[in-house]
């Protein structure tokens, strides 16, 4: 189980990132499977590269501002980061139990339906990950999968440690109340446009892939975890669950991996890989 403190490091994760969302290029936007709008952003020519970022961040926090995404463009890609639901430029305020299950996974295969074009790969941080193997679960339409941060505790369809503490957090700060884990998680709100009601609703429909749905799996994967990111579990033990799947340590816990300049790196070779 993830620690409060933790969570109140997302703070200090912050200052690591100076520009504002707003400064973003413009996004664009689509309609997805239910009529709700989603914005993504949009880089580069070439093959699309899918970009998923996690939990109560946003594309822009996730990929643009730590020059991920322009990487990937200048390696010859058709880069697409959308805002998840419930995140960013994604606004979406039901009920969490009025998500509609998958919700974030039929997203993307709207997404690529408004596209017209299948992912060549699609790549995931934390929730993004996450939400990459259901898209990829629910359409097979992915070339390649690029999974970050996530470990085989997403493979254990009845562990809710990491929801658990978050709706805590959350619930926490709606209330009011002066914690370390609430002032964290309405720092990151105000930094990325989010809502708490969003990320409420986020949680609730957030499923994990078990390991006999895993092992149906045959496109390349790569996943990649922190060397002191035990967040979600093992990076190595999930690897060994998907079929052919290939593990990359970075240097890093769960918060800080992303800024480690091995993650484009291997983000990039691995899709040069394919081609």
């Amino acid at each position: 189980m993830i620690r409060h403190a933790a969570l109140a490091l997302l703070l200090a994760v912050f200052a690591l990132f100076t520009a504002r969302a707003e400064d973003a290029a413009p996004m664009k936007t689509y309609a997805s499977f239910d009529g709700t709008t989603i914005s993504y952003h949009e880089l580069g020519e070439g093959p699309v590269v899918l970009l998923l970022h996690g939990f109560s961040g946003n594309a822009d926090l996730n990929w643009l501002q730590p020059k991920i995404a322009q990487k990937i463009a200048d390696a010859g890609y058709r880069v697409i980061a959308p805002d998840l639901r419930g995140h960013g430029a994604s606004p979406f305020d039901a009920a969490p139990e009025d998500w509609p299950a998958d919700a974030v996974a039929r997203d993307q295969i709207a997404l690529t339906a408004h596209l017209g074009e299948a992912p060549y790969a699609t790549a995931g941080y934390s929730m993004g990950a996450i939400s990459a193997l259901r898209f990829h679960l629910l359409s097979r339409n992915t070339g390649r999968l690029i999974l970050g941060g996530i470990g085989d505790s997403v493979a254990d369809e009845t562990n809710t440690d990491r929801n658990t503490v978050f709706r805590a957090a959350i619930e926490a700060a709606i209330a009011g109340e002066d914690t370390p884990a609430a002032r964290a998680i309405l720092a990151r709100a105000r930094a990325t446009g989010g809502a708490l009601r969003g990320y409420l609703g986020a949680l609730s429909a957030r499923t994990y892939t078990p390991a006999d749905l895993l092992a149906t799996f045959t496109v390349p994967t790569l996943v990649l975890t922190g060397d002191q990111d035990l967040d979600n579990g093992s990076g190595p033990a999930l690897a060994a669950r998907i079929p052919g799947a290939r593990y990359l340590g970075l240097t890093g816990t769960h918060l800080t991996a992303v800024i480690d300049p091995a993650f484009p790196a291997a983000i990039i070779a691995d899709l040069n890989a394919g081609r």
